[in-house]
């Protein structure tokens, strides 16, 4: 059980093979409002939604561009919480939420006001997932932290990760030479309200 980006609770699973309404009984017993499955499996037929889900893509020799600041500590919980708002797979963010102790978080500024941000965690060689905050979701936002990332990490193989990303991001992060090498689906049921 968690809460989305949105504040609606919800219950999480993966399912490698049916029976799916185990996890629907169990979600609406949990008190959930959504049920978020991660499958490749087809859960149209119990009405569910197809969402964008998870996915890896890597660049053996990715395209940097320029190197971007790190974000500063105190804007971390605010960019991060609307960076990935209303996007799938995302998560509440308390307001004292704190930077990766084991990454550092790059910074996309607007006139001096955070409007995006990711995390890079240099040991893995890995982005995890850019965010830009509503109002400012557009490609270029989105390939200029990237690229801001692979500028900091510098040459070699890079993996990202992407939750909820529309189809259009993840296919404007193969002009740096990414592409995807693992997906799974992300399915989403409304369960309503339980008395």
């Amino acid at each position: 059980m968690a809460v989305t980006s949105d504040g609606e609770r919800v219950a999480e699973t993966e399912i490698a093979e049916p029976p799916v309404e185990i996890a629907i009984r169990e979600g609406r017993a949990s008190g959930a409002q959504l049920l978020w499955v991660h499958t490749n499996l087809d859960l149209a037929p119990f009405g569910f939604e197809r969402t964008p889900g998870y996915t890896r893509l890597r660049a053996d020799t990715p395209g940097a561009g320029d190197e971007l600041p790190l974000l500063a500590p105190g804007d971390y919980a605010r960019t991060l919480a609307a960076a990935y708002r209303g996007l799938w797979g995302h998560k509440y963010v308390p307001a004292d939420a704190s930077p990766p102790d084991d990454g550092v978080v790059v910074g996309l500024y607007s006139e001096g006001e955070p409007i995006g941000l990711c995390r890079v965690f240099v040991s893995e060689r890995l982005v995890d997932a850019p965010g830009v905050i509503p109002g400012a979701r557009a490609r270029q936002g989105y390939l200029r932290l990237l690229s801001g990332a692979c500028a900091l990490l510098g040459p070699g193989p890079i993996d990202l990760d992407s939750w909820g990303d529309a189809e259009e991001t993840l296919e404007s992060y193969a002009a740096l030479g990414f592409a995807p090498v693992e997906h799974i689906d992300g399915w989403e049921l409304r369960l309503g309200e339980r008395g």
